[in-house]
């Protein structure tokens, strides 16, 4: 996890700067940040759980979001109207910024 991590803050600090250094030339820089997100690989992830532990699916589902403020998972569509907006004039004023699409389960 430290690695990944790593790689996820050099990212968010690459943005940074080059929100900084493009900005002057009206480019913006940003970036999307997801957490668990309902597709393929995280309804495997539940199958498993729930098989291994013996509990139904929605049991596992339940706790992957009990710590959100929206009570279900975003999704990759979630996610790619994020960065459509963020690509969009509606955003021309936005740069420099990490949106979390999470359903609220982190929130800085």
């Amino acid at each position: 996890q430290a690695a990944y991590a790593a790689s996820k803050g050099g990212l968010v600090s690459a943005m940074y700067s080059l929100a900084r250094e493009l900005g002057p030339d009206r480019i913006r820089v940003n970036t999307v940040q997801p957490g668990w997100m309902w597709g393929p690989p995280v309804e495997a992830y539940v199958r498993f759980q729930a098989h291994t532990e013996g509990v139904p699916e929605a049991d596992v589902l339940a706790r992957l979001t009990e710590r959100m403020a929206l009570p279900e998972l975003a999704t990759d569509g979630d996610v790619a109207e994020t960065a459509v907006f963020l690509a969009s004039d509606r955003a021309r004023a936005i740069t420099g910024q990490s949106l979390l699409v999470n359903a609220g389960e982190l929130m800085r």
